[in-house]
């Protein structure tokens, strides 16, 4: 039955043409940021990283300028005029610009200077630009559901890239990347990570936008919008289930679990479960078997943990130590600089084979590479956008509150899927957590959005 579908692939790529021309046009020409930033997502994710191009310099090797940073380039031409609320983001800005500073120190540190520079233009620019892009959010506030809604495009977008990779065996896009080590690890083991090849990366987006999503499904009204709403968000749940992800996995149930305990007026504790229920019902009916397959690689937890070889916990034991060896600045940014730092700490001697480039924990990789400031410095903005979050004067019973509270749920799981994954180093991944982090804080810090005194 599912033979009858592969005609269409035909489709994809004109289909990818048309919505490119289409955003461009709303993007540049009309100044429609909703639409824009959606365009920026899907170039940072299809475009600079899963194609891995951009527009040429001569003589710069490393020196491309990516086609999201001309998306971004529009996108700040029109941010919306400032409309904080009268109050101190001094020591928000401070910490922000405290913890990129602290990298490109790293940066100066890496195993060679040039080195280390490339990879601060490879993995800290695209944040700081994912951050300006959004953090002005939207000149007006039904904008963020339509962000929401066009986002969910892309979802469907992605989806579809792993649906046939799973039934099919086929690419609907080629790229050197499927040939790396990355996608074709997981894809022996029947793990799919869509256009992030990794299906870890894949599973902590996954986290990341699920709870905003979900709220926007709930929220529409009209039927046929609906419809495609709920679609879009089955085709992300079947893409967070081919990772067969554990961090992402246990990031997605905290965010399930805070989204039922979590107060707000519009959804009682019953509601939500029963929302809850019927989607995990639907998914039951929809993708039989779709359980085990999700917790399939949670048998292989011990292996992880063993102390007598290379696993989790002996790399996370030597990167401890590195960072006890360099507690302010780190050993430098870069994988190269961590994978010399754990050859020469003994790593390989003691376990007879090489060691990992980075330690799959995006906190500890934070610490080792630029310091344990660095790292406790990311905990805090978190923190403090949480705590702005939870005292924010917003409308309880308006949608934007919803959207803010899902928003954190996301910011939620994500941040526990980064026990497990270097993700806040992948471009990607961490534009689109930057994105979202802008987001919050526009709105909780725009006076239109506030109650009055």
């Amino acid at each position: 039955m599912l033979e009858l579908l592969l005609p269409l692939q035909r489709l994809f790529i004109p289909g990818l043409i048309i919505l490119l021309l289409w955003s461009s046009y709303r993007t540049i020409f009309k100044g429609d940021r909703a639409v824009g930033l959606v365009l920026y997502l899907a170039l940072v994710i299809i475009v600079d990283s899963f194609l891995n191009t951009g527009i040429f310099i001569p003589g710069m090797a490393y020196g491309s300028i990516r086609y999201s940073e001309v998306c971004a380039f529009f996108l700040i031409l029109n941010n919306p005029p400032n409309r904080y609320v009268k109050g101190n983001n001094r020591l928000f800005f401070l910490l922000l610009f405290l913890y990129f500073s602290l990298f490109l120190i790293a940066a100066f540190r890496g195993i060679t200077i040039e080195d280390g520079l490339n990879n601060f233009r490879r993995y800290i620019i695209p944040q700081l630009i994912a951050f300006w892009v959004s953090y002005r959010g939207f000149n007006k506030k039904e904008d963020y559901g339509r962000f929401l809604f066009y986002f969910m495009v892309l979802l469907v977008v992605i989806a579809l890239f792993t649906f046939w990779d799973v039934f099919f065996d086929r690419w609907l896009l080629f790229s050197e990347g499927l040939n790396s080590n990355t996608y074709s690890s997981g894809r022996r083991n029947g793990r799919f990570g869509s256009f992030f090849l990794n299906p870890n990366y894949m599973g902590a987006f996954a986290v990341l936008v699920f709870p905003v999503i979900f709220i926007r499904a709930l929220l529409e009204k009209n039927i046929f919008k609906s419809v495609f709403c709920w679609i879009s968000l089955l085709a992300l749940t079947f893409s967070l289930v081919e990772t067969q992800s554990r961090g992402p996995m246990l990031g997605f149930l905290v965010s399930a679990i805070l989204f039922v305990v979590m107060p707000t007026k519009s959804y009682s504790f019953i509601k939500k479960t029963t929302f809850l229920i019927v989607f995990v019902l639907a998914l039951y009916l929809l993708m039989p078997g779709f359980y085990e397959h999700a917790t399939e690689r949670f048998s292989g937890v011990e292996s992880e943990m063993a102390l007598d070889k290379k696993s989790r916990s002996t790399v996370w034991s030597y990167t401890v130590d590195l960072i006890l060896d360099n507690p302010f600045f780190g050993i430098g940014l870069g994988e190269k600089a961590y994978f010399v730092k754990m050859i020469q700490s003994g790593f390989r001697e003691e376990f007879l084979t090489r060691p990992l480039d980075n330690p799959h924990n995006s906190y500890l990789q934070i610490a080792v590479q630029a310091g344990i400031p660095a790292v406790i410095i990311f905990i805090l903005i978190n923190i403090l956008l949480i705590k702005k979050t939870i005292y924010a004067n917003i409308n309880r019973e308006t949608e934007i509150s919803l959207f803010l509270s899902a928003f954190i749920l996301g910011i939620c799981g994500f941040l526990t899927t980064l026990i497990t994954g270097s993700d806040i180093f992948v471009e990607s991944i961490a534009a689109s957590f930057w994105v979202v982090y802008g987001l919050v804080f526009s709105i909780i810090n725009d006076r239109d959005l506030r109650v009055p005194n």
